[in-house]
């Protein structure tokens, strides 16, 4: 389970993924229309944009921030029972530093090169249950001039102490990139920690696999006007196992 605190509780929970992301015209044959892409798309939570946010490219390469958000907890936090509790602050937006240290130290070179990367808080404080993971990643299927960069997170031990974040990619060949308020941000998604194996069939096997198929074909499968071909697109929605997500407010 993915349990979640929000900084202000008037901000975006996680939102389950939606089948469709893009409006389209008239017409047959759009992605959206294939059950497994549909499926892919609501796999999942959303993170939301909290806030409308403009990055703008600088002349020499870089960007900045043209609407810069600094918000304040609605709780108080203190150190220990002696000192008066203070509301927490966390910043919507921020790039990498030049020359910075920590979280981490990155050279010049190398600032040079993640230059177009800018992180992007949520605002949620998350943990999972144990053995469960948290994969933050792209809304699948849906292309815009910023990419997120994938994270597999240990969510279910370390206690981190601050909202996390997306990191995003900025396409450089932009000029003005603006993400609106709503607007999905990335994907999270639960994941178990365990061994996975990947191995080939026996020839046996995929006599039983293959003969399996056939079978459910003539049984499920609608021939099509020229007797080509079986068409299975009704069949495999009806019998297709959808994965559900719910947020509990």
């Amino acid at each position: 389970m993915l349990h979640f605190f929000k900084f202000r509780q008037e901000l975006f929970s996680p939102a389950p993924g939606r089948d469709v992301y893009e409006k389209r015209g008239a017409g047959k044959g759009w992605p959206e229309e294939c059950p497994p892409l549909r499926a892919a798309n609501a796999f999942g939570y959303d993170i939301l944009a909290n806030f409308d946010v403009t990055f703008i490219k600088n002349r020499d390469g870089t960007w900045k921030v043209e609407d810069d958000v600094v918000i304040h907890s609605d709780f108080d936090w203190s150190p220990d029972d002696e000192t008066e509790g203070q509301p927490l602050t966390q910043q919507y937006a921020w790039f990498w530093a030049k020359g910075q240290k920590v979280p981490h130290p990155i050279s010049d070179n190398v600032h040079e090169q993640i230059k177009n990367q800018v992180k992007l808080s949520s605002f949620l404080f998350l943990k999972t249950d144990p053995n469960e993971l948290l994969l933050m990643t792209e809304v699948p299927n849906l292309w815009r001039p910023w990419r997120v960069w994938s994270a597999l997170v240990d969510t279910d031990w370390y206690p981190a102490s601050y909202p996390w974040h997306a990191v995003l990619e900025l396409n450089p060949a932009e000029k003005r990139i603006t993400i609106q308020k709503g607007e999905p941000i990335c994907r999270v998604i639960p994941v178990r920690r365990d061994t996975y194996f990947a191995g080939q069939m026996s020839p046996t096997a995929f006599d039983e696999f293959f003969e399996r198929s056939q079978r459910w074909l003539s049984v499920h499968g609608k021939a099509t006007d020229d007797k080509t071909t079986l068409d299975i697109t009704r069949t495999y929605v009806k019998q297709q196992l959808r994965a559900k997500f719910v947020t509990l407010d």
